[in-house]
């Protein structure tokens, strides 16, 4: 009878064991994935400005202008770079 009582205590120990090492284990990887999903959003909006930054280049080559129109073309860039950049500072909130 003591002879089972042990084993059962040794494979007890052993699971308690096995238990904090997978909970450790787990721990780990979700702050790993907690760091990849940050990582993740921050490219998002890399991407997100490039694609704007692309959007605002093409707008200002498809404008054939006049001094005039080229400083209205400017201005207007101007304006939705601070429209792009509100939108950044909500999307941060």
């Amino acid at each position: 009878m003591k002879n089972i009582v042990n084993n059962i205590e040794i494979k007890l120990g052993k699971f308690i064991a096995k238990y904090e090492e997978i909970k450790q284990e787990k721990l780990l990887l979700q702050q790993e994935n907690n760091a990849s999903i940050a990582a993740l959003k921050l490219k998002e909006e890399e991407v997100l400005n490039l694609q704007e930054k692309i959007k605002l280049m093409n707008i200002s080559k498809s404008v054939d202008a006049s001094k005039q129109e080229v400083k209205e073309t400017r201005l207007k860039i101007n304006e939705y770079v601070r429209e792009i950049d509100k939108c950044i500072a909500l999307l941060n909130k």
